[in-house]
């Protein structure tokens, strides 16, 4: 098998060779009939980035909004961070439940995300350990059989992918991110799921943190109607294409009243309970609450002109909210907040960030890789406008 995967990687495969790794990645597992459902069953699937906890917010907004969200999420890879790890520092949350309680959740409250469990797509959860050994990680058919083998194993209609670009994403290029949707798109149709790509930028922090519990906190606030207006922004148009795609009329308005009359954050409370968390509303900012602080301040004046993402990303690895190895124990307290983003005025003093944790000389050590991740320049770089890239 390694020696395929090194053949695969360096001699890549054709379409229909693909479509059949696919088929048999799927087949090694169970795949979710689900019947008898009144509403239109859709994921979303991001390709990884820094502060990117889109799913948190977005399957219960979708489940508000009269959707079936049954979601496979993943753990930390490298310097991305993992939705199941952040998940899973809610106190009991547990994200490896077993099917049939995984199909009981989405039936009752519309949403449930899950990790990759051993009955679906076994054959996957085996070749990524050795795909990761033999770095072989980055080719595109290996990749789209991870993604999209999980993807028809839900059972799933609709399907949008986030695919990340910048120097925080796998993909550094759109034309490289391009490039990957072409391979996801066919495998798609063979399967009769509506697919919809959104390229979203990934060369700063989405939203203003980063990290462990510091991302479920920022995502209530965006349940809450509330939030970074990038978070916001990103979120939303992923919602819109989703119901776009299920036949919703006017899913901006479906979407806002899901938000404004509270039904999305009480789904995201039901979802969490049926994981098992007992946390109430009230009690979310008393848990998980750091110990220690770092300033990461600006050594000059000016804007804010760009910030070494994949850095930032390493750095939370190496104050616990990552893992360099399987057996690290993760600081569910640990992570960043930006003060500032790109194109914001800077004057020297400032406090561009805050890095956090439950062990002081960790962030000590780390603080030199923060703070060289943030440039400052007397030129003003407008980012506002850049957080979709593209959408095809």
């Amino acid at each position: 098998m390694a020696a395929w995967l090194m053949a695969v990687y360096f001699n890549g495969m054709n379409q229909s060779e693909t479509i059949n790794y696919t088929k048999a990645i799927i087949n090694s597992g169970e795949k979710i009939n689900w019947k008898n459902l009144d509403g239109f069953i859709i994921d979303k699937h991001s390709t990884g980035g820094v502060g990117d906890k889109v799913s948190v917010a977005l399957a219960p907004i979708l489940a508000a909004c009269g959707c079936y969200v049954p979601m496979i999420v993943g753990r930390g890879l490298g310097h991305t961070g993992g939705t199941l790890d952040k998940l899973e520092s809610i106190p009991n949350y547990n994200g490896m439940i077993t099917v049939d309680k995984f199909k009981k959740n989405v039936r009752s409250v519309g949403c449930s995300i899950i990790g990759q469990i051993p009955d679906i797509c076994p054959a996957d959860l085996k070749i990524y350990s050795l795909r990761d050994q033999t770095s072989t990680i980055v080719s595109n058919p290996l990749i789209c059989g991870s993604i999209m083998g999980k993807k028809i194993a839900e059972g799933i209609q609709v399907l949008v992918l986030d695919i990340k670009v910048g120097n925080g994403a796998f993909m550094k290029t759109i034309e490289d991110a391009k490039k990957l949707s072409s391979f996801l798109h066919p495998i798609a149709h063979k399967n009769n799921i509506k697919i919809k790509t959104i390229f979203s930028d990934m060369n700063q922090i989405l939203g203003n943190s980063a990290g462990l519990y510091c991302e479920i906190l920022e995502s209530i606030e965006i349940l809450k109607g509330r939030g970074p207006e990038d978070l916001r922004l990103l979120i939303k148009s992923i919602a819109i294409e989703c119901l776009e795609m299920s036949g919703t009329k006017n899913p901006i308005n479906k979407i806002n009243k899901a938000i404004n009359s509270g039904e999305a954050f009480d789904r995201f409370l039901q979802m969490i309970y049926s994981h098992g968390s007992k946390i109430k509303d009230d009690q979310f900012k008393e848990v998980n609450k750091p110990k220690y602080y770092k300033k990461i301040v600006a050594d000059k004046t000016g804007y804010l002109s760009s910030m070494d993402t994949f850095s930032i990303g390493m750095g939370l690895v190496q104050i616990g909210a990552g893992r360099k190895s399987i057996n690290d124990k993760l600081d569910y307290t640990s992570g960043i907040i930006l003060n500032r983003k790109i194109g914001d005025k800077i004057c020297k003093g400032d406090d561009l960030a805050v890095i956090f944790n439950s062990k002081d000389k960790k962030l000590h050590d780390a603080l030199a890789i923060f703070t060289k991740s943030f440039k400052i320049s007397n030129t003003r770089l407008d980012m506002n406008d850049k957080i979709i890239i593209d959408c095809s």
